[in-house]
């Protein structure tokens, strides 16, 4: 509708003619001065309110002044259109039958001339019978107590047999976030994803009836659209109701995002629980077999030599289980732990962790840029944050490059705190992460390409990814190929 405002000229007919090559012969509009005085209507506007054209022009429009609306509705209506705001709402008045009518309303004020005068535009649908409808359900007050006293929480939409929206609650206004203006008289499919866009409300009773079927339910779930065009998850209930001769239909739901959001990261949890098991029992048996046959292996030898070597073998072997096994421990702290709160002393954790790496290898020729700002009274886990921490700072070390005339390798560790949460940066100039990997290397016993070479066992970033989730914290991670790679952690103050 703003492009009317290029065809708005001086004159009112010449308004007329710029405002009918725009509009469709199914609206319904009037024109007014600045004063309420109606300068021209057409004929679908005349129909509607049952008067001639002839009668009304040069007159005051009466539904811009109606007495069916507070007085504080009006003074509303025009305090708006006197700032130079669009104006929108519905208006009601009486028919000569006596009819009541309500027009959905939206007012264009079209500024003219070089002062600063207004003309106004208004488009109208007619919603009469809707809200007909409405006071005829209001009226009825078992079905009122039904639908907005009993139930609490829940969404509840009421149409009448075509599936226009009569009627909603205060939970269906927040779930699809429409306001009554924006909704009243749509088809209720319009809240439906495409694939039940041209949906009657028969079709939703036989899909109903299906879904019992296979089901042995009586609540159907599927998938909704709000304002945003965000698909959420919902269960729905379909009810026909008669009052006074009319067929309505009553859509209960109740919103189920989140309990489906959890069922999905049960099931996901539950196959890596399995897939745990397996590879829990493989990776320990492969060591401890080598092990053995190590054992076996210096028994019968005679050399000292060979007997030397194969005892650094068995180191190796040793310390791989013993890696292995010290993230089944940390896989265990999770549950235990996460609940555990204490003042957080990040110096003191992170200067922790560094000593228990010292004994990496190119760690003394790593420079690690520490910076922790503001983190004196924030509540975690310390145990927790400390295998955070150790993980990621080791990954860093891990694929750091040599030191060399071209190449200083650097960490960066830097922890800074605001109101809401506290954010952890561990950064690396090292060897990154190929693109094609960063949405993988959390998953469970995953290993890049590098890592394979390196005989990691896959464990780290699932157990930090899974500390974080448990302190309802967020992580996420940036790295290029030969640059280096920055994980970013996010967790929220509990206190």
């Amino acid at each position: 509708m703003k492009a009317l405002k290029h065809f708005w000229l001086d004159k009112t007919n010449e308004i007329v003619e710029s405002s009918k090559s725009i509009l469709n012969t199914n609206s319904i509009y009037t024109i007014t001065d600045s004063k309420g005085i109606i300068e021209y209507a057409n004929d679908n506007f005349c129909k509607i309110l049952d008067c001639n054209v002839n009668t009304i022009i040069g007159e005051r429009h009466e539904l811009m002044n109606s007495e069916f609306q507070s007085i504080e509705e009006n003074e509303n209506l025009w305090s708006t259109l006197k700032e130079g705001e669009e104006w929108r709402g519905v208006l009601t008045d009486k028919l000569k039958n006596g009819e009541s009518i309500s027009l959905k309303t939206t007012i264009f004020p079209i500024k003219y001339g070089n002062q600063n005068k207004f003309k106004f535009l208004s488009i109208y649908e007619d919603i009469s019978k809707c809200m007909t409808l409405n006071q005829k359900i209001d009226k009825d007050e078992a079905l009122y107590k039904f639908i907005y006293k009993s139930i609490k929480i829940g969404i509840i939409i009421v149409t009448d047999d075509n599936g226009s929206i009569i009627k909603w609650n205060e939970g269906a206004e927040k779930a699809f976030g429409y306001s009554e203006f924006e909704i009243l008289g749509q088809h209720f499919s319009v809240l439906m994803i495409e694939k039940y866009k041209n949906s009657k409300i028969s079709d939703l009773l036989g899909l109903l009836k299906r879904y019992k079927t296979v089901k042995k339910s009586e609540v159907l779930e599927l998938k909704c659209l709000n304002k945003q065009g965000e698909e959420f998850s919902v269960e729905l209930i379909v009810n026909k109701w008669d009052i006074e001769g009319k067929r309505y239909t009553i859509l209960k739901m109740l919103d189920i995002t989140k309990r489906v959001t959890f069922q999905n990261k049960l099931k996901q949890k539950t196959k890596e629980l399995e897939l745990f098991f397996y590879r829990s029992a493989h990776d320990l048996n492969a060591p401890f077999s080598s092990a053995q046959g190590l054992i076996n292996l210096i028994k019968e030898e005679e050399s000292i030599e060979k007997i030397q070597i194969l005892i650094e073998m068995l180191e190796k072997t040793i310390n791989h289980a013993k890696v292995f096994s010290d993230g089944l421990s940390n896989a265990s702290l999770i549950s235990k732990l996460s609940n555990e709160l204490k003042i957080i002393d990040f110096p003191s954790l992170v200067d922790n962790v560094l000593k228990m790496l010292k004994r990496e290898s190119k760690f003394e020729n790593i420079k690690f840029n520490v910076d922790i700002e503001n983190c004196h009274s924030f509540k975690s886990n310390p145990d927790l944050l400390l295998v955070v921490f150790k993980n990621l700072i080791q990954n860093a070390i891990k694929y750091s490059y040599v030191q060399s005339e071209c190449h200083a390798p650097f960490i960066d560790i830097k922890v800074t705190s605001s109101d809401n949460e506290v954010v952890i940066l561990i950064g690396d100039n090292g060897k990154g992460i190929a693109k094609k990997e960063l949405n993988k290397i959390f998953k469970l016993y995953y290993r890049t390409e590098a890592e394979h070479c390196l005989g990691t066992n896959g464990l780290g970033l699932y157990i930090v990814k899974n500390i974080v989730e448990s302190l309802n914290g967020k992580i996420k991670v940036e790295s290029e190929i030969n640059k280096g790679a920055c994980f970013v952690i996010k967790i929220p103050r509990t206190i």
